[in-house]
Parts: structure tokens; sequence; C-alpha cells
């Protein structure tokens, strides 16, 4: 489980280029139906040892002038994965969600009436999916079957959602006056104390959830079932500014940041040693993924650029730079569990606006779809 500026601003910052040179961009209805066909450009035949960041779905959604882009992903089983977003973020249009059942991507229909996009998702089961929208004001629920509407507010911001199981489930306004809500199975509660400044948060059990506050001081906080704590760090997030956090296992944190000189950071720990990782680059990260191996992966933007970089288990960086379209933006990753493979979600400029699209790295699946156009637009990947 795991944005504004978080919410996938990847997206934010290639939307907000087209935006800037598209006018007249109307406003895309809401979809009401699951379409029966799969995304524009669907998994194409891949070799079984591909290792490289690709293109493997794109879409676009309503007017030829929105700029599309998903801006979460989940993948709650091997053969499951979720992409969510907007027909047009960060201007007027409705939220969306496409669905990977192991061999394509498919459109699958939201509640009616909704607006805004969605901002950030989170699974317990492929039967239990939560997710929430930044301007939207409201939380989804999916049963298995179908999304209904399990919550809606009437101000503030979600910026995060955390789903341990059917009856335990957080969604977080990052300090907004949206606050901080708790749902038992039966009611929502809000909650209060340190809990209403987390920005972001990582579940692992229902009394081991660790997360970033929007604080000037000890940003860590931990929740162990009776209450949140902040967290010492030490050194490791001196003058850096934490935007995410992951929980891989009860003994690996790894929280994402930046220096104060603008500097990718990794700070890895077990909740008392912390070990802080600087990157050789002047980047902002985005939400960030496991690459299965002991290390990370994780998007950052640097200018009008957007990257996937690696810090790997021994420390070393690399990075690569993600280009489709006339300009591309990654703002989320999920670790297909029990691989190194990954999806990504975010999207790309066109010439009209922009279309929101689906990364992946390594095997994604072992049937091939074919018959997909994808070649004429793939994002091509450069060391």
């Amino acid at each position: 489980m795991r944005r504004p500026r978080r919410a996938g601003n990847a997206i934010g910052h290639v939307t907000g280029r087209v935006m800037g040179q598209v006018t007249g961009t109307a406003i895309a209805a809401a979809l009401a139906v699951v379409l029966p066909l799969p995304l524009a450009t669907s998994i194409a035949a891949q070799a079984a040892d591909a290792p490289a960041w690709r293109v493997v779905a794109s879409y676009h959604y309503g007017a030829s002038g929105n700029a599309s882009g998903y801006s979460a992903v989940i993948a709650p089983a091997p053969g499951d994965a979720w992409v969510f977003g907007g027909t047009n973020p960060g201007a007027p249009g409705s939220p969306t969600a496409a669905h990977w059942g192991g061999r394509r991507w498919r459109h699958v229909a939201l509640p009616a009436g909704l607006s805004g996009f969605i901002i950030a998702a989170s699974a317990s089961s492929p039967g239990n999916i939560w997710a929430v929208s930044y301007f939207g004001r409201y939380v989804l629920h999916w049963n298995g079957t179908r999304w209904a509407v399990a919550k809606r507010w009437h101000a503030g911001k979600a910026t995060s959602v955390a789903a341990v199981s059917r009856s335990d489930v957080w969604v977080f306004g990052g300090g907004s006056s949206l606050g901080t809500w708790h749902y038992n199975g039966r009611t929502w509660a809000k909650i209060t104390g340190r809990a209403r400044a987390v920005y972001r948060a990582s579940a692992l059990s229902r009394s081991d959830i660790w997360a970033v506050a929007r604080r000037s001081r000890r940003a860590v906080e931990h929740y162990d079932g009776g209450g949140w704590r902040a967290v010492p760090t030490g050194s490791a997030l001196a003058r850096t500014t934490p935007y995410d956090i992951l929980a891989v296992s009860p003994h690996s944190i790894w929280i994402a940041g930046v220096s104060a000189g603008g500097r990718l950071v990794l700070v890895h720990g077990n909740g008392a040693y912390w070990t802080r990782f600087v990157a050789p680059w002047q980047m902002r990260p985005e939400r960030f993924a496991s690459d299965g191996s002991g290390g990370i992966w994780i998007p950052a933007v640097t200018g009008a650029q957007t990257w996937i970089t690696h810090l790997s288990w021994s420390g070393q960086w690399t990075r690569s730079a993600v280009d489709a379209g006339l300009g591309s933006g990654v703002g989320d990753l999920a670790l297909i569990p029990g691989t190194t493979s990954l999806w990504a979600s975010g999207g790309f400029l066109t010439r009209a606006g922009g279309d929101a699209a689906i990364w992946a790295y390594g095997p994604v699946t072992a049937h091939a779809v074919a018959g997909s156009p994808l070649a004429k637009r793939r994002g091509a990947y450069r060391g």
C-alpha cells in the first residue's frame, strides 16, 4: 500500500506541462461500464528474461485534449494488479481504474458521479482493495466483485490509505482538515493526536504500521496496535524532508526523501538503527518499491526528466531515463509478489494532451497477448 505533489507527481508534473500547452480541454464524463476491450495498447510478446522497463499498456480517456494519467498501482497477487488515476489529473475530470487478471489490462467501472482522481490504493488481498481520491474526498472499496463508495468527506485531502484487513483500514490526510480516519469493519472514527499529521503509511499488520508525517521534527511514526509514537532516526534524516515510507518486513523499513541540497535520499533501518544512502543526483522521489532482492526501485524527477532509479542491496546507485511520447512521468511502483518483476503507473504527453500508461520490468506473464499496436509508440529506455 502505501499525492498533489506526491500523488504521483510525476503525473502532476507531466499533466501540468500538458495543460500549459493545450487549451479548451473538455471535461470527460465518468466511466459507466466495464469496457469489453483491452487497453488500447495491451501486453505484447516479451522475452522471458526481458530486463528493461517498457510501456506495456496505454489509454486515453475522454476528450482529445485530456491529459489522462495513472497515479497509483498495486499488485495484491502474482496474477492480479490494479492501476488507478484520472481522465484529467490536475484538472476537472473523473477517476479511472484498470485491472490485470494475468493476461491483459481491462477497464473496470467505478461508481458513477465521482470527480477528481485516485491518488493512492492499498490491498490486503485481491478481494479487499481500498482507494482514495485526493480532490474528490472519498474512499472506494472493492469486495472482489464491484467497487462502491465506502466513505465521503466534505473537506480536506486524502494522501494515503492502508488496508490491513476488511475490518482494519486507515485513511490519512497528511495534516489537512481531513485528518486521519480508521474503519473497524462497521464504523469510521476520526483519530486525533500524532496520527493526524500522517502523510504516507505502510502497514505490515494491525499492530505494525509505519508512517511519515508532516512535521518539522521526528517525522517518522509507528503504530503498535495501541497508539502512535514518534520514532527517533538519529542523524539519518538530518536536514532531509521525507516523502514516502515502505515497510518490507518488521526489521526492514525504507524511507525516501530529499536532502537540503536537493539530493535523493534513502534511509534503511530496523526501527532502532538507521543507515543513510545519498544519491549522486538532485532528484525529487515518487512512491517506490522493493526490487525483491534487498534493494529499491524508485522513480524520481529532475527538471523535465523522469528517471527510474535503483539502489542495490550492496549500496550501488544506478538510474535510467524513461521516455515515452513527448515526455513521460512515472509516479508509483509495485513489486509483483514472489518475483523481481514490477509494475509502474504514470502517463506520457501526446500532441493533443496525454495518455495514461503502464510500465513493466521483467516478465509479467507466461502467456503473451498478441496483436498489440504498442510498437508505434513504445517508450524507449536508455541508460
